[in-house]
């Protein structure tokens, strides 16, 4: 069926331009926004992406027709379709971008209302924050707002909520022109930059979020207890029961993580200075089973050796696993960035051990454009 569509549309398209004097109307003439929005998702779900079929979609979403008549609802859903669209790897061009960014700001102006779902507000917040659209800072603000409404929540559910709370550990990169670097997520260099999170309205929202999650957290999976925790270590937020709570989440779904959530789980417990080993080497223990060890890559071995060395567990346990991920992150240089060896070095160094030989040489030919054998004695 989509390849049908797809085909309908751009022969149309091409046939259109043929025409002399463009004498008949396109077939995209007849969709309404509510169509066109759902056309859109339909592709986003299949991730399934076609640069021509692309455009002349979101040219017609933009249309001053389509934009009069556009509810909050087929905004929302217009703008996370193309946003996932253009994570594809493929789509992620910067004229694309440029265009997201032209429709965003025509169709989000529309979400400052409230008539609009758990859905709705949740993948608009995602669009936005997974698209870096920061031109409209308080739409986003007005988002967190209704989300974490009691009449909201009530309608609402753990996934939608995980999501709303990703989008807020997202957005606070920001907050600060230094971010626009784009500090690595292993790095610690972030912990200076936001002393003033606590009044930045979604950050106050997050803890609502927090508390919904845990008080829900028989419906929370790995995926959702994995992103949630990120976003607090993101947030840096200081609640030590809200933080507990989510602790005892990833705790209880230790056993079903994969390599990346458990990476991101203990990256953001360590950012708040989670104080509970037996949790960490409980999630982090789980790296030890051979196919999720196989899956690790080199950049989630570094977040975890940092998380360690910042967490200063020296536990007999935390030290094997130490040494296993040393291995793991060895195997794994060739994939490794210049950050996540950097990050590993500091791990080493915090908790006083000898870093591989070989994080040395690459690090120092990385850095330093030195050719060190890691044969030297």
């Amino acid at each position: 069926m989509l390849d049908a569509a797809t085909a309908l549309i751009l022969e149309d398209n091409t046939r259109r331009k043929e025409s002399e004097g463009w004498s008949y109307p396109s077939i995209l003439s007849g969709f309404n926004e509510f169509e066109t929005s759902n056309c859109l998702f339909a592709f986003a779900m299949a991730k399934r992406f076609d640069q021509g079929l692309f455009n002349s979609l979101t040219d017609h979403m933009m249309e001053d027709d389509i934009l009069s008549s556009c509810t909050p609802s087929s905004a929302s859903r217009a703008m996370w379709s193309c946003s996932m669209l253009l994570s594809l790897h493929e789509a992620g061009s910067s004229r694309n971008n440029y265009k997201l960014v032209d429709l965003f700001h025509q169709l989000s102006p529309l979400l400052l209302s409230s008539s609009l779902s758990s859905t709705d507000i949740s993948n608009a917040m995602w669009a936005m924050a997974k698209s870096e659209y920061v031109i409209d800072k308080g739409i986003f603000d007005h988002l967190a707002k209704c989300m974490a409404s009691d009449e909201t929540l009530q309608q609402s559910n753990t996934k939608l909520v995980a999501q709303a709370l990703w989008s807020c550990g997202k957005m606070v990169e920001y907050e600060d022109p230094k971010s626009m670097a784009k500090i690595d997520e292993t790095s610690d260099e972030i912990d200076e930059i936001y002393d003033d999170l606590p009044r930045i309205p979604y950050v106050k929202c997050a803890h609502r979020y927090i508390e919904f999650l845990s008080e829900n957290r028989d419906q929370v999976s790995p995926k959702q207890i994995s992103q949630s925790i990120w976003a607090v270590g993101r947030l840096r937020l200081s609640d030590r029961v809200l933080i507990e709570a989510m602790g005892d989440i990833a705790s209880c779904l230790h056993a079903s993580l994969n390599a990346r959530e458990i990476a991101s789980t203990i990256w953001g417990l360590s950012k708040v200075n989670y104080d509970n080993p037996e949790v960490i080497l409980k999630v982090v223990g789980r790296i030890m089973t051979p196919h999720i060890a196989k899956e690790c890559t080199a950049q989630e071995a570094s977040m975890l050796l940092f998380a360690l060395g910042k967490l200063q567990i020296r536990e007999e346990d935390a030290l094997v696993l130490f040494s296993s991920l040393s291995m793991i992150l060895t195997r794994k240089l060739n994939d490794a960035t210049s950050q996540s060896i950097v990050n590993s070095l500091w791990a080493f160094e915090s908790m006083g051990i000898a870093p591989p030989p070989e994080l040395l040489s690459t690090w120092a030919h990385d850095r330093l454009g030195m050719n060190v054998s890691t044969h030297l004695k």
